[in-house]
Protein backbone atom coordinates (compact mmCIF):
# COMPACT_ATOMS: atom_id res chain seq x y z
CA UNK A 1 0.00 0.00 0.00
CA UNK A 2 1.49 3.07 -0.70
CA UNK A 3 0.58 6.42 1.22
CA UNK A 4 0.45 10.25 0.48
CA UNK A 5 -0.19 13.00 2.39
CA UNK A 6 -2.67 15.62 1.65
CA UNK A 7 -3.44 19.36 2.90
CA UNK A 8 -6.10 19.49 4.94
CA UNK A 9 -8.01 21.59 3.10
CA UNK A 10 -8.19 19.14 0.01
CA UNK A 11 -8.77 16.44 2.54
CA UNK A 12 -11.93 17.86 3.99
CA UNK A 13 -13.20 18.32 0.24
CA UNK A 14 -12.32 14.88 -0.66
CA UNK A 15 -14.37 13.87 2.10
CA UNK A 16 -17.14 16.30 1.54
CA UNK A 17 -17.30 14.77 -2.65
CA UNK A 18 -16.61 10.87 -0.97
CA UNK A 19 -19.90 11.56 1.33
CA UNK A 20 -21.81 13.20 -1.49
CA UNK A 21 -20.80 10.60 -4.21
CA UNK A 22 -21.25 7.55 -1.56
CA UNK A 23 -17.86 6.25 -2.75
CA UNK A 24 -14.96 5.64 -1.08
CA UNK A 25 -11.88 8.58 -1.11
CA UNK A 26 -10.10 5.62 -2.12
CA UNK A 27 -11.69 4.76 -5.22
CA UNK A 28 -12.59 8.91 -5.80
CA UNK A 29 -8.28 9.63 -5.45
CA UNK A 30 -7.89 6.86 -7.81
CA UNK A 31 -9.88 7.99 -10.62
CA UNK A 32 -8.74 11.33 -10.30
CA UNK A 33 -5.10 10.00 -10.21
CA UNK A 34 -6.18 7.87 -13.78
CA UNK A 35 -7.84 10.55 -15.42
CA UNK A 36 -4.58 12.98 -15.06
CA UNK A 37 -2.17 10.09 -15.71
CA UNK A 38 -4.31 9.58 -19.16
CA UNK A 39 -4.59 13.44 -20.51
CA UNK A 40 -0.79 13.78 -19.55
CA UNK A 41 -0.21 10.73 -21.53
CA UNK A 42 -2.40 12.44 -24.44
CA UNK A 43 -0.84 15.64 -24.07
CA UNK A 44 2.83 14.04 -24.22
CA UNK A 45 1.62 12.43 -27.47
CA UNK A 46 0.16 15.51 -28.80
CA UNK A 47 3.92 17.62 -27.89
CA UNK A 48 5.55 14.20 -29.54
CA UNK A 49 3.00 14.59 -32.86
CA UNK A 50 3.45 18.44 -33.37
CA UNK A 51 7.08 18.24 -32.79
CA UNK A 52 7.08 15.06 -35.75
CA UNK A 53 5.37 17.25 -37.74
CA UNK A 54 7.53 20.45 -37.62
CA UNK A 55 10.50 18.15 -37.87
CA UNK A 56 8.49 16.97 -41.52
CA UNK A 57 8.19 20.66 -42.44
CA UNK A 58 4.26 20.27 -41.85
CA UNK A 59 3.58 23.71 -40.22
CA UNK A 60 2.25 26.88 -41.73
CA UNK A 61 3.63 30.53 -41.30
CA UNK A 62 1.88 32.81 -38.50
CA UNK A 63 -0.18 34.82 -41.55
CA UNK A 64 -1.10 31.64 -42.81
CA UNK A 65 -2.57 30.87 -39.35
CA UNK A 66 -4.70 33.99 -38.79
CA UNK A 67 -5.65 33.81 -41.86
CA UNK A 68 -6.92 30.37 -41.81
CA UNK A 69 -8.22 31.58 -38.07
CA UNK A 70 -10.22 34.19 -39.55
CA UNK A 71 -11.85 32.39 -42.02
CA UNK A 72 -13.04 30.08 -39.51
CA UNK A 73 -14.56 32.95 -37.81
CA UNK A 74 -16.58 34.47 -40.43
CA UNK A 75 -17.93 30.62 -41.76
CA UNK A 76 -19.32 30.14 -38.28
CA UNK A 77 -20.63 33.74 -38.09
CA UNK A 78 -21.91 33.22 -41.11
CA UNK A 79 -23.69 29.66 -40.10
CA UNK A 80 -24.84 31.08 -37.12
CA UNK A 81 -27.04 33.75 -38.75
CA UNK A 82 -28.47 31.41 -41.27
Amino acid sequence: MNAITLPSAMLKRLEKISTASRRSPEAIVKQAINEKLEYEEWALRQIDAGLADAKAGRVISHDEFLKTLEQARHERKRKKAA
